[in-house]
């Protein structure tokens, strides 16, 4: 485990056997290349995300087949609740994708830092001197690089392990899995309102003894008797609600805190370790300075997103922020083209 502790002078990492010092070196000459992924890193769907790819499907399923088709029909409104749902759910669920089989970030076979000429402008080195080498992999670790126990590889720009895709969150996946968090939310406030709309259209037509179109078939049904002729209906819907309303209170403060570790420029590690910088200050520890891979909220979304702002929004097509390309630096930060 390492702890970065942000100081007014150079960064300071204590740990063992890993303790470092930030250097600044001069910007690069040379790009460094990926390998190609192996396809041993393609990661298998375990018992975790075929739970969650069922909620999923559940949740479009009875949104769209029990409660916008019987109720909204395809008329202009049930078709636009239907395509707006379809498209946020679907960039959604290609996102997740992505971040299950997507190669979070390998560090190139053979990678040494350059360092005479400096790979980074912002290079980690231990405080005796010497690259950062990592004890299980015995290979040399660029800036902001972790190891993960349970994927046993070290991972670049390392965010955290997510059980939930099991799969690490890094360099080349994080817009996918930033993305994937707009998006989810996203559709999951419009699952909500449209049960909450749909329970409430129920239950004034019970009151007044209407007729109610259940099923995906539209089937008319009488609502003399209350609603215990369309019990199965209403027991999944219910299920759906309490489903969704946990998973959109819960990924909404998930979404938020990223997009503030996006706009400084932290990851999960990073800002962890700067909370426990900032509790061992207190304690008569060293002052806690500025995050030094910082570059301002406009330039960090470039080099988290990536250089043009129209693709932003748009689920990515392959690795994040030219995740197949080279280490090098950029700014102030610390950038893996």
């Amino acid at each position: 485990m390492y702890m970065r502790l942000w100081l007014n002078g150079p960064v300071t990492m204590t740990g063992t056997d890993t303790s470092a010092q930030v250097a600044y070196p001069q910007a690069p000459n040379d790009a460094v290349q990926y390998p190609q992924e192996p396809s041993t890193r393609v990661r298998k769907i375990n018992f975790t995300v075929f739970g969650c790819l069922v909620v999923f499907f559940f949740l479009y399923y009875v949104d769209v087949f029990l409660v916008v088709v019987p109720w909204l029909s395809y008329s202009v409104p049930g078709v636009t609740n239907i395509g707006v749902l379809s498209m946020t759910a679907g960039s959604a669920l290609y996102c997740y994708l992505l971040c299950v089989f997507k190669d979070p970030g390998s560090v190139p076979e053979g990678w040494q830092p350059d360092e005479e000429n400096g790979g980074m402008k912002v290079m980690e080195v231990k405080r005796k001197g010497g690259a950062r080498v990592c004890a299980k992999c015995d290979k040399p670790k660029p800036a902001r690089t972790h190891h993960c126990r349970v994927c046993r590889r070290c991972v670049l720009r390392m965010d955290h392990h997510c059980p939930w895709t099991n799969n690490c969150i890094g360099h080349a996946n994080y817009r996918a899995f930033l993305l994937f968090l707009i998006y989810v939310v996203a559709a999951l406030v419009h699952t909500l309102g449209l049960l909450v709309s749909h329970t409430l259209h129920t239950l004034n037509t019970s009151r007044a003894q209407l007729v109610l179109r259940t099923g995906p078939q539209g089937v008319p049904v009488e609502l003399d008797d209350g609603l215990k002729s369309i019990w199965l209906y209403a027991l999944l819907q219910t299920v759906a609600f309490a489903l969704a309303l946990p998973l959109t209170v819960g990924l909404s403060f998930l979404l938020a805190y990223h997009c503030h570790l996006t706009l400084t420029n932290k990851t999960t590690i990073e800002y962890q370790e700067g909370v426990s910088a900032h509790f061992a200050a207190l304690g008569g520890g060293p002052a806690v300075g500025d995050h030094p891979y910082d570059l301002g909220p406009c330039a960090n979304l470039h080099e988290v997103c990536g250089d043009n702002p129209g693709v932003w929004p748009l689920p990515p097509c392959g690795a994040c922020c030219g995740g197949s390309g080279a280490i090098e630096g950029a700014g102030g930060g610390t950038a893996f083209r």
